[in-house]
């Protein structure tokens, strides 16, 4: 079922764009704009902005960019009728539901989230209504999650059975080869059919940051079941492991509220705590912390409290988890727990204001590292402090900030009794290897984001004027256009994407439709082309040297007389380009011996044209301000 423009711009007027993404991303106000970390790729110094005034993004360094509807289909992969759905939830407004299931299936990324959401459903049905499911729903209650946290986080049951999901998805007309491509169902070895990966277990779903079900992770119920103690989802179009955080969708607002966020490992151990109100919490879900998950949380604050279990397979996590942080140039604590505790029986025996105390007491790596080679012997001997110190320094050398290494390097030589001209030898040899490797790895992300990047530059190889004659189009709709084109037909713009963009204006002339960029955008199905709109309204007008020339280069030049000025200029291109031809020519019939009379007298009316341009130009700006002076008059 479509959904009608009207219907889409009510609910694009009434998103916020500035509201809706930065409940993704953390954003400040910079002049009229507000700025961020870009979420489609890898930078420390922001380049992504967001426009309330025009309703629209762009980054400046990989040249993606459109409205609030494209930033949902780029940062979760899915359709734009879903990206309509989710914002009109989100905002309020109502649509019809007929249709659809099948609308939801127009990519395949969509229809693997409906498969998730139907299996979501299924587990929750089975945990709630089925004489087995009780077996996992008093599991939950022994963990004391009350039904209120198991409905926040969509716990489950997956029966002990290798059909059951299966039988229900094809109730649901969900193909198995679908199932199986959601990591749902697995083949048989003899190519017969598929089977239940899921069977027996407790079932915990994981969301994306929008909150749409794009995994799960399972707990055996059953001392008889041969698989692992927790087993998760194999990655899937929609999962992947290493960009995928437990519990962030329902943590996020608290973490960008609190400025930072805790970190932990397991499923209760973020379940437990956030039950006691302390929300600003997301786990790694049984998987090694990536330099992916550092860089999600760092999207909603810049400093994270690492809460790991109190064994050496807990502090060897803290200790990498560390050095992962730090090299994402974000600011890190350790909470330690005391011996045999970890975040979920320690809530649950001492309550959440331990917990509180506890994280207040959160130490800097640098004394967390300290302690932990304490507790090893290594500061007893002058090899284990050698070996020590030379960790720490390693640590240090991951911080970007100059400034920061500096201090810490002060820090440790004060600690150590060193000298610090011996740490910033060590640093300085570290800091190169560093930034090798560093080198070697933006250079990759470069290679991997030359397609996303493709449309900025491509936007910047547009002839100036075209592309500002298009700036003004775009962004003061058909009366602008309609001067443009009044006096620079269509056909002579040469850039193969302004010539887009020009159909589209013209369609909407045609039409006698009003328009805005935002709303345009809605209308290009090629993404390339919506990163291109982006960048011509985000960048200011390439005001030329002839600009400077007239004495006019304000801040926010008015829009008639850019206009003139580029009409003059992409004219007199024009008519030189004619007096070059007709000099050829000339020579040409020369060499013939024909007559150059008509030669000669195009030469003429081209040179008087260009002048009386010169002189006169096209009035545009004159015939604008002509008109807001009739119009104040009569009022």
């Amino acid at each position: 079922m479509r959904i009608p423009d009207s219907k889409i711009d009510e609910i694009r007027n009434a998103a916020d764009i500035v509201d809706i993404i930065s409940s993704y991303l953390a954003l400040k106000k910079r002049g009229k704009n507000y700025v961020g970390l870009c979420p489609f790729h890898q930078e420390k110094t922001p380049s992504f902005n967001v426009s309330p005034d025009r309703q629209m993004y762009h980054c400046f360094g990989c040249g993606v960019g459109g409205n609030v509807f494209t930033f949902l289909m780029e940062l979760d992969k899915v359709s734009f009728v879903e990206s309509v759905r989710t914002i009109a939830e989100r905002v309020g407004v109502s649509l019809p539901e007929e249709g659809r299931h099948d609308d939801e299936r127009a990519t395949e990324n969509e229809a693997l989230y409906d498969v998730c959401q139907i299996a979501s459903r299924h587990f929750r049905h089975n945990l709630l209504k089925t004489v087995e499911g009780k077996l996992a729903l008093e599991y939950f209650y022994h963990r004391s999650f009350s039904d209120e946290t198991i409905e926040k986080f969509a716990l489950g049951y997956a029966m002990n059975s290798w059909d059951d999901l299966t039988r229900h998805a094809e109730n649901e007309k969900v193909s198995l080869s679908l199932l199986e491509k959601a990591g749902l169902a697995v083949r048989r070895d003899d190519g017969s059919g598929v089977y239940d990966r899921f069977r027996g277990r407790a079932i915990f779903p994981f969301f994306s940051p929008t909150g749409r079900i794009v995994g799960f992770g399972a707990r055996k119920m059953r001392e008889d079941d041969p698989l692992g103690k927790y087993i998760n989802s194999p990655e899937t179009p929609i999962y992947i492991k290493s960009k995928t955080l437990y519990g962030l969708f329902q943590a996020k607002e608290a973490i960008r509220e609190k400025e930072y966020a805790i970190l932990v490992e397991g499923y209760a151990d973020l379940i437990t705590p956030y039950q006691a109100r302390i929300r600003n919490i997301v786990a790694s879900s049984g998987t090694a912390l990536t330099a992916e998950q550092i860089q999600l949380i760092g999207r909603y604050a810049k400093n994270i409290t690492i809460v790991y279990d109190a064994d050496s397979a807990g502090s060897k996590a803290a200790m990498r988890g560390v050095d992962l942080i730090i090299e994402q140039g974000l600011d890190v604590k350790v909470a330690s727990l005391p011996a045999g505790n970890d975040p979920d029986t320690f809530v649950r025996e001492k309550g959440a204001e331990a917990f509180d105390e506890l994280l207040g007491q959160a130490v800097s790596f640098l004394d967390f590292k300290t302690t932990v080679f304490q507790e090893r012997g290594m500061l007893s001997s002058p090899e284990g402090q050698a070996e020590a110190v030379r960790s720490i320094v390693e640590t240090i050398a991951k911080i970007p900030d100059q400034l920061k290494r500096g201090l810490y390097i002060k820090h440790v030589a004060e600690k150590y009794g060193l000298y610090e001209s011996t740490l910033h030898q060590e640093l300085e040899k570290l800091s190169g290897k560093n930034r090798q490797r560093i080198r070697v790895a933006e250079s990759q992300r470069r290679v991997e984001a030359e397609g996303s990047a493709q449309p900025a530059r491509e936007s910047l190889r547009v002839p100036t004027l075209e592309r500002d004659l298009v700036k003004l189009m775009l962004e003061h709709g058909p009366e602008m256009a309609t001067a443009i084109f009044d006096n620079c037909g269509p056909e002579e713009f040469s850039d193969s994407h302004i010539k887009q963009v020009n159909e589209m204006i013209l369609h909407h002339l045609e039409e006698g439709k009003e328009w805005d960029v935002a709303a345009l955008v809605n209308e290009v199905e090629d993404e390339q082309m919506k990163h291109f709109i982006a960048d011509i309204v985000f960048n200011k007008y390439e005001l030329s040297a002839g600009w400077a020339e007239r004495g006019a280069s304000p801040d926010e030049p008015d829009p008639w007389m850019i206009a003139e000025h580029c009409l003059v200029l992409m004219r007199k291109q024009e008519i030189d380009r004619l007096l070059a031809e007709n000099h050829r020519n000339m020579k040409e019939a020369s060499a013939q011996g024909a007559s150059l009379k008509e030669f000669m007298e195009y030469n003429q009316t081209l040179l008087h044209e260009k002048k009386d341009l010169e002189t006169h130009g096209f009035g545009l700006a004159n015939a604008a301000r002509g008109e807001l002076n009739e119009e104040t008059s009569e009022s």
